[in-house]
């Protein structure tokens, strides 16, 4: 199975797994969206939709986005108190490409372009205020890429770890082991914020 989820500004925005076109859909206005939900209080809670399910219970802290914001391929979670209770980091996680490990080649050029567009996006609309940091390796993965993007003028860290602001990452394994313990190609866009827990 493959699933695609372009940023691309004169081009459609290909609905997950379906193939279906959705025109006209601003990717700055939407990475716009995403940051300025990032500073609401509790972060992220204007885009929580339905919660995410484990079969018929639902799972807590957890919820699929809003229908309309990148197609509805992204997931809200809340991870309540790290660091001896004192932080709670809130994400907010967009799947951009996914593929097994049938055509790695082929999927990987897609992977690859899918994360290259999507980097490349990200740096346009958050403009100078942001700066790129690029890893390339991971002992994890065999083929790794991750930017991370940060402010320019760092925010205050809240407890004694500084989750990543934003991030676009791209991995492959080969066998089991990715993110979601899936084999094959991801390409994934992740937003995160961390504040005092109550």
């Amino acid at each position: 199975m493959r699933r695609y989820l372009l940023l691309l500004p004169l081009a459609a925005l290909t609905a997950c797994g379906k193939g279906e076109a959705t025109a006209g859909k601003d990717p700055c206005a939407q990475i716009a969206t995403i940051m300025a939900a990032r500073d609401e209080d509790e972060p992220f809670t204007s885009l929580r939709g339905d919660p995410r399910m484990l079969g018929d219970e639902p799972l807590p802290d957890a919820w699929v986005s809003k229908d309309g914001l990148l197609d509805g391929t992204c997931r809200v979670s809340a991870m309540r108190g790290f660091f001896g209770g004192d932080t709670d980091i809130f994400t907010y996680s967009c799947t951009l490409f996914e593929a097994g490990t049938m055509n790695p080649e082929a999927d990987g050029e897609l992977a690859k372009a899918a994360y290259t567009e999507a980097v490349s996006e990200v740096e346009a609309c958050l403009g100078d205020a942001w700066a790129a940091e690029k890893e390339t390796e991971s002992a994890q993965y065999e083929v790794y890429g991750k930017t991370t993007f940060k402010p320019v003028v760092p925010e205050e860290q809240v407890g004694d770890f500084s989750a990543d602001p934003l991030y676009v990452e791209m991995l492959f394994s080969q066998f089991t082991g990715g993110r979601g313990g899936n084999s094959g190609w991801e390409v994934t866009l992740q937003a995160q914020k961390q504040t005092a827990a109550d």
